[in-house]
């Protein structure tokens, strides 16, 4: 392996067909996307009556007859994409590498205090954005940028996993100060670049725009949707798409994306050797119903992240500080439903900081998968109103769900919290922590966790709350 290149290809040639594809589907798939948004209607726009009609009786039509218009030209598109992604030899991703970073790869000591953050973003065509109930895409994604880098240092010198863990230093409404970001649902490539014009400044080393595209993984339609902005060098990357799915599943690149990082030098026995992070960024299946599709993906991230470390490190010159996997699992670690993936070999070999045992969560942790009917109601769009609520054990129960699943369905996008047979809320063990984002890191390496927070930081503009963990290395 070795150091990824900038574009996906290797001749430029090829990145010209890809351009011209680009402008031959894109608008198609936009017109489409805002036709259909037109007339799917979300909570939001239930108090814009004026703003409906024009949409179902101008623009509607207009972005109909305009989606007809462009339909021949993204067919050729389509098939040129088939053909380009069967005949050419592809990096499953774009890169950006600058030499602005703070970290330089030479000369440069390796830190004693790393943080990670791991933030959904539903980032994709409008009309998926709003069948989750969800906001404007185009304005969501610069503000969602901006509000990313509200990050507050302060934080990072509080280690909030000692003994006794206070819930209100747990959840903050702004993030520490990250290191590296891991990112999922950045669907299209046109918010790739539109995030990375945000944070480019304080993440120089970029990944975006993963996927292998074929017909037997994703019928060349969507990507992964990871992305990753580090502020550490990266050396080497990879990209492996999901084995194992279902029903939509088919249409997405689901995967993971792995990542080696260059963190400075480090002594150890006065021998100075290089010091190098793993991450590995990954988005699982939704939904899975009764099928155990969740086992299996797992299982492949936790052997595709064993089997990059074997290929990439070189034990005789660089020293493993951390190996971390994060990202949206989709599942959680306390609904019976969720059982399958409770027990996986996963979490023999990492650490998760907020898991007491397969079942049981420490009971500071708070769930991150909202009720996506309830995204646009006011007390959700303040990030401290919300940091608020997410500590009240009853109304929590309103906005985050319970981590009482059954089975992975559909419904969950819309169910509400059960009630007393008063017809009151009342607060559950399990109510409000349906935590399915995760950050957890490798036993036996440089480092342990020192800190973990809930960031109500992107407050009504997406779906999940974000997740940060702090690392220091140990003293021996």
């Amino acid at each position: 392996m070795a150091p990824p290149r900038e574009s996906r290809y290797d001749k430029k040639i090829w990145e010209v067909v890809d351009t011209l594809i680009s402008i031959l589907t894109v608008p198609f798939l936009h017109a489409i996307s805002l036709f259909g948004s037109c007339y799917w209607i979300t909570t939001f726009d239930k108090s814009a009556f004026l703003f409906m009609f024009m949409r179902f009786a101008v623009l509607g039509p207009i972005f109909f007859i305009l989606a007809f218009v462009l339909s021949p030209f993204a067919l050729v598109g389509y098939i040129l994409w088939v053909l380009l992604n069967s005949y050419v030899n592809i990096q499953p991703f774009y890169s950006v590498s600058s030499s602005q970073s703070r970290y330089p790869s030479e000369g440069h000591y390796c830190q004693s205090k790393f943080t990670l953050c791991s933030a959904n973003l539903l980032l994709c065509l409008e009309i998926i954005g709003r069948i989750n109930n969800n906001r404007n895409v185009y304005w969501r994604v610069n503000e969602i940028a901006r509000r990313l880098l509200h990050q507050n240092p302060l934080l990072n010198l509080n280690q909030n996993l000692q003994s006794p863990v206070n819930r209100e230093d747990i959840v903050q409404s702004k993030l520490p100060e990250v290191n590296v970001f891991i990112l999922q649902e950045v669907f299209l490539r046109l918010f790739g670049s539109q995030l990375i014009k945000h944070l480019k400044h304080k993440y120089p080393y970029i990944i975006y725009d993963v996927g292998i595209h074929r017909m037997d993984t994703n019928f060349c339609l969507l990507g992964s949707g990871l992305f990753l902005a580090s502020e550490y060098p990266i050396l080497e990357a990879n990209f492996h798409p999901f084995t194992y799915n279902t029903s939509y599943g088919k249409l997405i690149c689901y995967g993971v994306l792995l990542v080696k990082l260059d963190l400075g030098s480090l002594k150890k026995n006065d021998v100075d050797m290089q010091a190098v992070g793993y991450v590995a960024n990954t988005h699982t299946q939704a939904f899975q119903g009764k099928d155990q599709v969740l086992v299996h993906q797992l299982e492949e991230v936790r052997l595709w992240m064993k089997s990059f470390i074997r290929d990439t490190h070189n034990a005789d010159s660089e020293i493993v500080v951390f190996a971390v996997i994060g990202g949206d699992f989709n599942c959680d670690n306390m609904s019976s439903g969720d059982r399958g993936t409770q027990v996986l070999p996963l979490w023999n070999e990492y650490e998760d900081p907020c898991r007491v045992c397969a079942g049981d969560d420490q009971p500071w942790t708070i769930g991150t998968e909202h009720r996506q009917r309830m995204l646009h109601h006011p007390l959700v769009q303040n990030p401290e109103t919300f940091r608020k609520i997410l500590l009240d054990d009853i109304q929590r129960r309103r906005y985050i769900l319970d981590a009482t699943v059954k089975e992975q369905q559909l419904d969950m996008m819309w169910i509400a919290p059960s009630l007393d047979p008063s017809g009151a809320l009342h607060p559950l063990r399990e109510g409000g922590r349906r935590r399915i984002d995760h950050l957890i890191v490798r036993y036996g390496d440089e480092v342990s966790p020192s800190a973990f927070w809930f960031s109500t930081v992107i407050a009504g503009l997406t779906d999940h709350i974000p997740v940060a963990l702090m690392l220091e290395r140990k003293q021996y």
